[in-house]
């Protein structure tokens, strides 16, 4: 059976499906009391029943996650929950908000908000020198230790600009982050972040998956590199060196609430054999076209148990697992990504 620390030291980068959000200390309590009496019966009933009814509902935990509502209209260059109801900084620097209902921060020709009304501005690289913005979300409730957690929101590089990057990632924490007195970066690790190209013109939706350390109340979205370790491109050849970008629509939800219009890629979908499994017996997870892929599985603690390549024709590989529960795969080649369970009984 996995052994889980007493607490998760940081939220750790995760891909997989999670457990369902409706009672979720209730639901967290009973899947501990499932894994002390495992039994192979006992546990399939529960998975099953559990997978049926936290299914029930799908809920965005970010508050205000368009940005479409405000307390008041400000001026170019303030952002804070002064104006933006649920939305704060963190540091000094200068993001924006711009809302079509507010004649002086009107969204800038060709750069409409992804959905709805309400959008925000943030420079996630400053040409010449170190210069960051950010912006921070408040969620509806804390995460739950243990649970993973879809994650995902719209970055759009605005036209008048004409540097694109590839980091920006989101970072969660129990407390507003800062105050920062100083614009420059903040020394962090993003625990979801982008994992594809640069983000150039039009929306681009960075999505990932993590497992709660337990409190996240707040989410912080921005370039949380410094300038030597930025990845930088010229994607345009008229406007303003360095990369500003617009932002919208943050969502935040247990993974198994992932709504129907949010999908990860199933092109990928492997066929895994058996599944559930017993300890120490192969498992093997075949790709059905060949290609380069990374597996990784990780454990129901988010920790990596082992990562292996399938390379060319090399698309099925057996592995074995060592001690009963629940697992998690991902299976990437670089673009695109998939997620899953597998169940290791005794």
């Amino acid at each position: 059976m996995q052994e889980c620390p007493e607490k998760l030291h940081g939220s750790k980068i995760f891909s997989g499906s999670g457990f369902r959000n409706f009672r979720v200390q209730i639901k967290f309590l009973y899947f501990n009391l499932m894994i002390k009496a495992w039994n192979k019966k006992a546990y399939l009933l529960t998975a099953t029943l559990l997978l049926i009814v936290f299914q029930a509902q799908a809920q965005n935990m970010v508050l205000n996650p368009g940005l479409e509502n405000y307390i008041t209209c400000p001026g170019f260059g303030q952002f804070g929950n002064s104006w933006v109801n649920d939305w704060d900084k963190p540091s000094v620097g200068s993001s924006d908000f711009y809302h079509d209902s507010c004649p002086n921060i009107l969204p800038p020709p060709g750069a409409a908000p992804h959905t709805g009304h309400g959008e925000g501005g943030i420079i996630l690289y400053n040409f010449g020198t170190e210069y960051r913005e950010y912006v921070t979300a408040t969620l509806n409730q804390p995460l739950v230790a243990g649970s993973s957690y879809y994650v995902e929101f719209y970055l759009a590089l605005n036209p008048g600009y004409i540097q694109a990057v590839i980091e920006a990632g989101a970072y969660f924490t129990d407390s507003m982050p800062g105050f920062f007195p100083n614009s420059l970066h903040i020394n962090a690790s993003p625990q979801v972040k982008n994992t594809g190209s640069y983000l150039s013109y039009g929306w681009n939706k960075i999505s990932g998956y993590l497992i709660a350390n337990g409190g996240e109340t707040y989410v912080t979205i921005g370039n949380f590199n410094d300038d030597s370790s930025t990845t930088i491109s010229q994607v345009g050849s008229i406007g303003s060196y360095g990369a500003y970008y617009f932002i919208d629509d943050v969502y935040v939800g247990l993974a198994d609430s992932v709504p129907s219009g949010i999908q990860t890629s199933s092109s990928l979908a492997p066929l895994i054999y058996p599944n559930p499994a017993k300890v120490s017996t192969p498992i093997t997870i075949s790709i059905p076209a060949g290609g380069d892929y990374e597996l990784s599985i990780f454990n129901s603690c988010g920790s990596l148990v082992t990562t292996s390549r399938l390379n060319g024709n090399r698309n099925r590989l057996p592995i074995e697992i060592n001690a009963s529960g629940l697992y998690f795969y991902r299976i990437s080649d670089g673009d695109r990504q998939t997620f899953g369970k597998i169940m290791v009984l005794e």
